[in-house]
C-alpha cells in the first residue's frame, strides 16, 4: 500500500487529485491509501512519518507549500515530495527539498500519472532487494545488502551472511543474473562477492569480511576497475 498525503486548499482541486488517483489505482493495480490536508499548517499539525508520496500545492494560505515541504524535510528524508502550482516561477525552488518533480494547474490525469509513474519507480528502488532460494529448511528469504558472497562447493551453492550459510541449489549463474544492477562480482568461477563487504585486495586474494577468497587470473583486471568504480561512487 502507497500513503499519500495530499495538502490542497481548494476544494475542486482536491477532488481532481483523488478523481485522478482512484484512476491510476484502478489501472496500476496498486492501493493507495490518501489523507487530505486542507492547508500546510493542517499538514504539519498533523504529520507524522510513515507518507510515501506528498503532493503538495505550493500557494496555500497560513503554511504554504515550499514551507510546509522544508519543515518536513527536518524529520523526514524519504517521503517523495511532488509540488502542485499555477506558478511555475516558484516551483524550482522546490528542488531546495528534493522534491521528485511539479505540476502546473489545472492538474490533468496525464501528467499526474507521469509523475506517480516516477515516484512508484523510486520507491521500489529504495526498498532492500531480496533474493528468494530453497533451501533445506524451505523457502527462503535474504536480504541482498546481508550476502556477503555467494560459494559454488561441491555442485552446491552456499550463501554466506553474517549470521547463516544457506545451502542451496539454485545455479550460480541464476544467482549473478538476479543479482545484476548489484554492487556484486564474479571474481573466481566459485566465487560470487559483495563490494559492500570488501576489506582489500591482494594480489590475487579478496578479503570479504574477513575471510580470504581466490581472484581468478583472467578476472583480476576486471575486478580491480568494477572495485574502484564502486569505491569511486561511496566515498
Amino acid at each position: 500500500m502507497i500513503r499519500v498525503a495530499i495538502a490542497e486548499d481548494m476544494q475542486f482541486e482536491r477532488d481532481a487529485l483523488l478523481k485522478c488517483i482512484r484512476r491510476y489505482e484502478q489501472e496500476r493495480g496498486e492501493v493507495f491509501s490518501c489523507t487530505v490536508f486542507e492547508n500546510g499548517e493542517e499538514l504539519l499539525r498533523g504529520y507524522e512519518k510513515g507518507f510515501d508520496i506528498l503532493l503538495l500545492d505550493v500557494a496555500m494560505p497560513k503554511v504554504d507549500g515550499l514551507t510546509a515541504a522544508r519543515r518536513i524535510r527536518r524529520q523526514d528524508d524519504r517521503a517523495i515530495i511532488i509540488f502542485i502550482t499555477s506558478m511555475v516561477q516558484y516551483a524550482v525552488q522546490g528542488y531546495s527539498v528534493d522534491a521528485l518533480d511539479f505540476i502546473v494547474k489545472p492538474v490533468g490525469y496525464t501528467g499526474l500519472k507521469l509523475r506517480l509513474d516516477r515516484a512508484l519507480a523510486k520507491i521500489a528502488q529504495s526498498k532492500p532487494k531480496r533474493l528468494e532460494v530453497r533451501s533445506a529448511n524451505g523457502l527462503c528469504s535474504v536480504a541482498v545488502n546481508d550476502i556477503r558472497y555467494v560459494e559454488t562447493y561441491n555442485h552446491k551453492i552456499i550463501i554466506h551472511t553474517a549470521d547463516a550459510q544457506l545451502l542451496t541449489d539454485r545455479p550460480m549463474k541464476q544467482i549473478e543474473e538476479e543479482l545484476s544492477g548489484q554492487p556484486f562480482f564474479r571474481c573466481h568461477t566459485s566465487y560470487l562477492v559483495n563490494f559492500r563487504f570488501v576489506d582489500r585486495v591482494q594480489g590475487y586474494d579478496i578479503e570479504v569480511d574477513g575471510q580470504m577468497l581466490p581472484i581468478s587470473r583472467y578476472r583480476r583486471r576486471e575486478l580491480m576497475d568494477a572495485w574502484a568504480a564502486y569505491l569511486g561512487d561511496h566515498i
